[in-house]
């Protein structure tokens, strides 16, 4: 078993991350594996709903209840795994750290890749200065043709049946993200 990671992303930040603009996901932490490791692109709910244009293919937000014709179903993302991506590098900030001078070009640059300002971020760490923050390379980015539904994602587990251990595994589905991402297995 491959051990991977879906993620939950935010409609505005999958619009940017499939058009290229985004480069970099800023977390407050980081997978206990390896980089490089393969990610799973999560659109979360919210009051802004991401489309697919049935035209060209490119994904568009929209917060009046989008576009409806012919096919809805196929476009709507919000809800979704939309796409997957390879976290090759893990960048860190350390907790306390102000940038003057040395460092700050290398900062401002992840600040830039990931499409937030200094103050965004310190919003989204809960205003915890105190705290690492970590950022994730986005590579080999691939934004599927149709997008996949939560439960096809999870995680095998050992079933105890009765009163010996079985070697059986057994698959687990996910049925809603518990945070801003999780562990998952693939065969």
């Amino acid at each position: 078993m491959n051990k991977s990671v879906i993620t939950s992303v935010s409609p505005r930040e999958c619009e940017l991350i499939a058009s290229g603009k985004q480069t970099m996901l800023v977390r407050k932490t980081r997978p206990k594996i390896e980089t490089p490791f393969k990610c799973y692109i999560y659109c979360s709910k919210g009051k802004t709903f991401l489309y697919k244009n049935p035209n060209n293919g490119e994904l568009f937000l929209d917060s009046n209840g989008g576009y409806r014709g012919g096919n809805y179903e196929d476009r709507f993302l919000t809800g979704k795994v939309i796409g997957s991506f390879v976290c090759d590098e893990i960048y860190v900030r350390p907790a306390n750290v102000i940038y003057y001078g040395k460092g700050q070009e290398d900062y401002l640059d992840l600040l830039k890749s990931a499409c937030m300002t200094e103050r965004e971020v310190l919003d989204y760490m809960g205003g915890q200065f105190n705290r690492e923050t970590y950022f994730w390379h986005i590579s080999d980015l691939k934004i599927y043709d149709k997008p996949k539904e939560l439960v096809e994602f999870g995680n095998y587990k050992t079933e105890w049946v009765q009163w010996y251990h079985s070697d059986d595994k057994v698959f687990y589905p996910l049925k809603r993200m518990s945070g801003s991402w999780c562990y998952i297995e693939e065969e």
